[in-house]
């Protein structure tokens, strides 16, 4: 999910250059990495939320885990960067692999990330936001039932018009 982190994260990879490529791993290169149900955004919705930031240039959809000379090559790359903070904790292939060639290239940087912003305070939120919601919805149906109990099991049956009948 595109979040307020990568979009101060590419404000700064912007300086860097004069022109910018994000990748973005289709969905089951997500799922199979993060499990669960994600990507909570399939990759038609996070290429466009992506292409909405004014500091990138261009998308390369469906991209590989793999940074690889034919991608260097046919994309023109002179530099590839990663943050210092990233939403990834999978360990199934390595941070290592993933930048093996640029690294050997000479052209891999890591820059500091301008925020700790991750996707894990955004689900957070929605935790807490959800037992506070839950807590409201249990709140109401309480309040209902004590209302429709006062009303219809109390040996108070009248119709709207007070008559009775």
């Amino acid at each position: 999910m595109f979040h307020c982190g990568h979009v101060d994260f590419l404000e700064e990879a912007s300086k860097r250059g004069d022109y910018l490529i994000v990748g973005i791993h289709g969905d089951s290169v997500v799922n199979k990495r993060r499990g669960g149900n994600l990507p909570l955004m399939n990759l038609h919705e996070r290429v466009l939320s992506v292409l909405g930031c004014k500091y990138m240039n261009d998308v390369l959809i469906d991209a590989p885990m793999e940074v690889t000379p034919d991608m260097i090559a046919s994309l023109r790359i002179t530099e590839v960067v990663h943050g210092t903070e990233s939403d990834d904790s999978s360990n199934d292939f390595s941070f290592d692999d993933r930048y093996r060639f640029p690294k050997e290239m000479g052209i891999f940087t890591t820059i500091q990330s301008p925020s700790k912003f991750k996707l894990q305070n955004i689900v957070s939120r929605m935790q807490k936001k959800q037992v506070e919601f839950q807590r409201k919805i249990d709140r109401k149906k309480a309040a209902e039932r004590e209302w429709f109990d006062n009303k219809y099991q109390n040996g108070n049956n009248k119709n709207n018009n007070g008559t009775g009948k």
